[in-house]
């Protein structure tokens, strides 16, 4: 790893020599003076000394059919270019110009270069000014048959400005240097960062992006991390196009580069490490993957537990394939949602999700779920009356209402009353029947007996109306709305960008962070205490015996007790109403309630009122969990992360040092000075180290023992030749929603805004309905004119 810092100047990627005596240019003609590898940061410097600061450079792709370079922060100043100058290889040179290039303010590119008939070895380069040439009349072009991305294109000045160097012998000189540009320069140093050769994300930095691109920061996010690095953003050679342009080519390395194969090895890695985890794959006639489930070992423990109540449904956007992502989401004690299974479909028919539930059925040992909450999509409701037919499905009430809200919005904002009585009936009818008594009263009522439209949402009552699910158990919800925030979480760490490979470990990550979130939850059941709302033993039993979420929530229906009045009717007859006339959540609603006061009030809840599945399971008995394989608790970082974790905590203390020394010339000279002698101490430090290895390898190799880089696999990725046969997914076609963000709907039927007429104001029609545009005048005769012309 090869460090360099910003803002402080120095660049350990090369050698630091020893500095030398600058000589005036008319004396330079016959000296061979080699290369130029001065030390020292001339910030102060004015071109015309000869001395410039500048930066190294790397090389980067064609531009135009001519390269260009990129240059990086360096300690090491460079002269003007001149006449025999000599460099140990073209690179050098190139370096050189390119230096002196960004104290000037232009931006150089190679532009031809010619092999050797004898050694076919390059052996002459002409670097030039970027503005060298001229620009096409673009006005004068065929306009392209199709629309094409706006694009900048350099001004170009036929500029003359260029260095050429020429090979003889070992070393290469300078053969012709033209310094005048017809152009000016730029002279502002916050707008050179801009100039192509001398922006560029640098090799190190690169790492780091990559790291940070692998838990889905965006570039945006990214830029805002290296500016404080560096400092402030203004000192960043780099914009946000070219992080995110680099991270583009690190998700097309990654689809190109047998995902699957890697993937499928891994999973090959992971079963050694937990015998319980469990994948299936299905391939196409063509070994093409069109489906794929996975659960681990621990997420098959837990379903033994809360398979009382599953939630399931796809979302999309998640990898580069655009496959259909279908998670299985569970509820555990502390009503967190859990990963239970999921799995990858290429398409949303009967036959896909068929395979998938029974993958599932299959891992999970032939147990279908109690309970199971999806959307309306008519395929896998199929789908699930066949592989679950013991389940008790249900639809989200959240699509159900999201998708009547067009056609009968519309009518509930002409009739407020009828929206809020049949928001009511749905909402709080303790039965089928009485939902169906009430749904008749309002029918009647309202007139609405031939409206279509209720008449297809009554037909569909008993897959969503609460009613009809009193006596099932679907905890808290009447909607996918935990798969709905599962997929939202998910997709923080996934993009649609994602290969298949780099998904599954952002999956492990996030199955990671849901099992922190269940550790916090127990440590609070076991270490912590919350204050009593109240006196009453009730609470206080509840507290004992549930944990602490769903005491919460018990302690919230609880306090709803002060909302009612209770009057005595006669004997053990008590008539409870709402004080205020409405109980959020339980409505207008008045109960009948008989009770016994002879036995006293109520110490504890009846023990065949509490759930296991909320309680926390007693110290006698183990819990029903796989634990995977003791890993090392002092695991120490890799070299790579520690070189990472040093660069950045490097850059930024030099930034802050670099704000100081830039306050005065004689801050910049003594941060110059110290930072020379650092330059040739790490530099000869570097240089030992490489020593010491290259020793340390002929010794290996002496001693006939194979090296550490043949020993070395790469644990899984891609190396098992087991699953080179199995290829990757094709693009995949959905009907899911587009990339913009969905508009958010609620539960009840709302108030569209009424359609106004805009000649009349009136919201009984529109505009082309209007009585006043049709006119009571009769319409004029037809003339004929060549009939009257005759």
């Amino acid at each position: 790893m090869a460090f360099w810092f910003p803002n402080a100047g120095i660049d350990l990627n090369n050698p630091v020599q020893e500095e030398e005596q600058s000589e005036e240019p008319a004396n330079r003609g016959g000296q061979d003076r080699g290369n130029a590898h001065v030390s020292g940061n001339t910030a102060g410097a004015s071109a015309d000394s000869g001395m410039v600061d500048t930066g190294d450079t790397i090389s980067t792709d064609d531009s135009g059919g001519e390269d260009e370079v990129q240059s990086t922060p360096s300690l090491t100043p460079v002269e003007k270019p001149y006449p025999d100058m000599m460099f140990d290889s073209w690179e050098q040179a190139k370096m050189c110009y390119n230096r002196y290039a960004k104290h000037v303010g232009f931006s150089i590119k190679s532009s031809t270069s010619r092999n050797s008939t004898v050694d076919l070895l390059k052996d002459k380069c002409l670097f030039v000014c970027n503005k060298s040439g001229r620009n096409k009349d673009i006005n004068h072009q065929e306009v392209p048959p199709v629309r094409q991305r706006n694009r900048t294109i350099t001004k170009k000045t036929d500029c003359k400005a260029r260095l050429r160097v020429k090979r003889r012998g070992q070393k290469w000189h300078v053969t012709m240097f033209i310094e005048e540009h017809n152009h000016p320069c730029l002279k502002k140093f916050s707008l050179k960062r801009f100039l192509r050769s001398h922006k560029g994300i640098p090799k190190e930095e690169r790492e780091f992006v990559k790291l940070l691109h692998q838990v889905n920061l965006s570039a945006g996010r990214v830029m805002s991390i290296m500016a404080e690095l560096y400092g402030k953003l203004s000192n960043v050679p780099y914009e946000r196009k070219d992080v995110s342009n680099y991270m583009a080519t690190i998700d097309t390395a990654a689809q190109t580069q047998n995902d699957m194969s890697k993937l499928l090895s891994h999973f090959a890695k992971i079963k050694k490490e937990d015998p319980d985890f469990f994948v299936k794959i299905d391939v196409d006639h063509d070994d093409r993957v069109r489906r794929i489930f996975w659960t681990d070992g621990p997420a098959r423990a837990a379903y033994k537990t809360y398979n009382d109540c599953l939630s399931f449904d796809a979302t999309y956007m998640t990898n580069c394939y655009k496959m259909p992502f279908a998670p299985f989401i569970g509820i555990n004690r502390y009503c967190q949602s859990i990963q239970l299974g999921c799995g990858f479909i290429r398409n949303e028919q009967e036959a896909d999700y068929v395979w998938l539930f029974e993958s599932f059925l299959e891992a999970m040992d032939g147990v279908q779920p109690v309970n199971i909450i999806t959307d309306q999509d008519g395929a896998m409701r199929s789908a699930i009356l066949c592989v679950f037919p013991d389940s008790c499905h249900r639809n989200c009430r959240w699509h159900i209402m999201q998708n009547a809200q067009p056609v009968l919005g519309n009518e509930m904002s002409k009739n407020e009353p009828l929206r809020l009585e049949l928001n009511d009936t749905i909402d709080h009818s303790m039965t089928p029947d009485e939902f169906e008594e009430r749904w008749a009263e309002m029918v009647l009522k309202y007139n609405v007996s031939d409206n279509k439209h209720l008449q297809d949402l009554y037909d569909i009552r008993a897959s969503f109306v609460p009613a009809y699910f009193k006596d099932r158990f679907f905890p808290f919800l009447q909607t996918t709305a935990r798969s709905e925030g599962f997929n939202a979480v998910l997709k923080r760490y996934a993009s649609p960008h994602t290969s298949l490979f780099h998904f599954f470990e952002q999956y492990m990550k996030l199955q990671e962070s849901i099992d922190v979130a269940v550790d916090s939850n127990e440590f609070k059941d076991e270490d912590k205490i919350l204050r009593m709302w109240g006196e009453w033993p009730l609470e206080e039993h509840a507290f004992n015996v549930y944990t602490m979420p769903i005491y919460l929530r018990f302690r919230a229906e609880i306090r709803k007790v002060t909302s009612y009045n209770v009057n005595l009717l006669d004997g053990q007859q008590f008539n409870v109403v709402p004080v205020t006339g409405y109980v959020y959540g339980y409505g207008k609603r008045s109960y009948r309630v008989e009770a016994n006061l002879s036995e006293g009030a109520v110490q504890e809840i009846p023990d065949h009122y509490i759930l296991p599945r909320w309680t926390m399971p007693p110290d006698d008995i183990v819990p029903e969990k796989v634990e995977l394989p003791q890993v090392q608790v002092d695991k120490k970082l890799t070299n790579k992360e520690r070189k990472l974790l040093r660069y950045g905590t490097l850059c930024n203390n030099w930034t802050e040092y670099a704000k100081i020394a830039a306050e005065s010339e004689k801050a910049t000279a003594l941060a110059d000075k110290y930072m020379r002698e650092l330059g040739k101490e790490l530099s000869a430090m570097k240089i030992s180290a490489s020593s010491k290895r290259n020793e340390k390898r002929k010794q290996t190799k002496k001693q006939g023992e194979p090296s550490g880089a043949e020993n070395v696999g790469d644990e899984g990725q891609g190396s098992n030749t087991q699953y080179q046969h199995v290829r990757d997914p094709i693009m995949t076609t959905t009907k899911g929603r587009p990339e913009e963000k969905r508009k958010k709907s609620g539960l009840h039927l709302k108030a569209s805004k009424p359609v106004k007429c805009k000649a009349c104001g009136s919201a009984q029609h529109n505009t082309a309905e209007c009585p006043s545009k049709i006119s009571n005048v009769p319409e004029p005769k037809e003339i004929n004119f060549f009939r009257d012309m005759i």
